[in-house]
């Protein structure tokens, strides 16, 4: 089932192995492979991030269009695409981000489903090993939490503002069910790194909300904003 990912999984198992001689423990090592990847992964969060934003500051624009040309489909079109490719919008690049990401998933869920038995963590004492699932369904409940915590923070107060409340709690909810159906009976060492990286993602979204996260997002993109305010 795993055998398009097995070179993954296989140099994951190796990265694990490597941080649990220095952690000594299982869950600690998994937590940190787990920050590792999310490092490694930071580029493409960003790229997404960024799209996001540009989005937002296009959207006025994007309403002046949608009203001037309401009657003409195919200029519409036309003009929606110019303004993308002025702004730099990619509206697919987002999806790509998260299609990259799945084969890192499956190979985490085939490596904790392989190698699990052997794992086990003095931070998690109510299962015998990480290739349980969680019985008292802990990991997957504060996962989905997290997930859902962070898609309700915008990247911009603008977007508090622009997107109803009810819109983005239905999406994040969506997302929440998504995974806890996939958490609820996997390995338990799955649920610590889904755990694990949902609260590097509502940090990295609050870093997004400061000032210095702000000028990262913009870098480049100075002259986007102005013209749009």
């Amino acid at each position: 089932m795993y055998t398009f990912v097995q070179p993954v999984i296989d140099l994951l198992a190796s990265l694990l192995n490597v941080i649990f001689q220095f952690a000594q423990d299982w869950g600690i090592a998994i937590v940190l492979l787990t920050l590792f990847v999310r490092g490694l992964l930071f580029p493409l969060n960003l790229r997404t991030a960024r799209q996001t934003m540009l989005q937002v500051l296009i959207r006025p624009e994007l309403k002046l269009l949608q009203e001037r040309y309401k009657d003409d489909e195919p200029k519409l079109m036309q003009e929606t695409m110019n303004l993308y490719q002025k702004a730099g919008v990619k509206p697919l690049s987002m999806f790509t981000t998260a299609i990259m990401q799945m084969p890192i998933f499956m190979a985490m869920y085939g490596l904790f489903l392989t190698h699990g038995a052997a794992m086990s963590s003095s931070f998690i004492p109510w299962v015998v090993s990480f290739a349980q699932h969680d019985a008292w369904h802990i990991l997957p409940a504060l996962a989905a939490g997290l997930t859902f915590l962070t898609g309700m923070i915008p990247l911009t107060g603008e977007m508090l503002t622009d997107t109803p409340l009810i819109q983005r709690a239905l999406t994040s909810l969506i997302m929440v069910a998504f995974f806890l159906m996939i958490l609820w009976k996997a390995p338990v060492a799955l649920g610590l790194y889904w755990t694990t990286g949902s609260l590097f993602g509502l940090l990295e979204r609050g870093f997004y909300r400061t000032r210095l996260g702000k000028k990262v997002l913009m870098r480049g993109r100075a002259e986007l904003p102005a013209s749009q305010e």
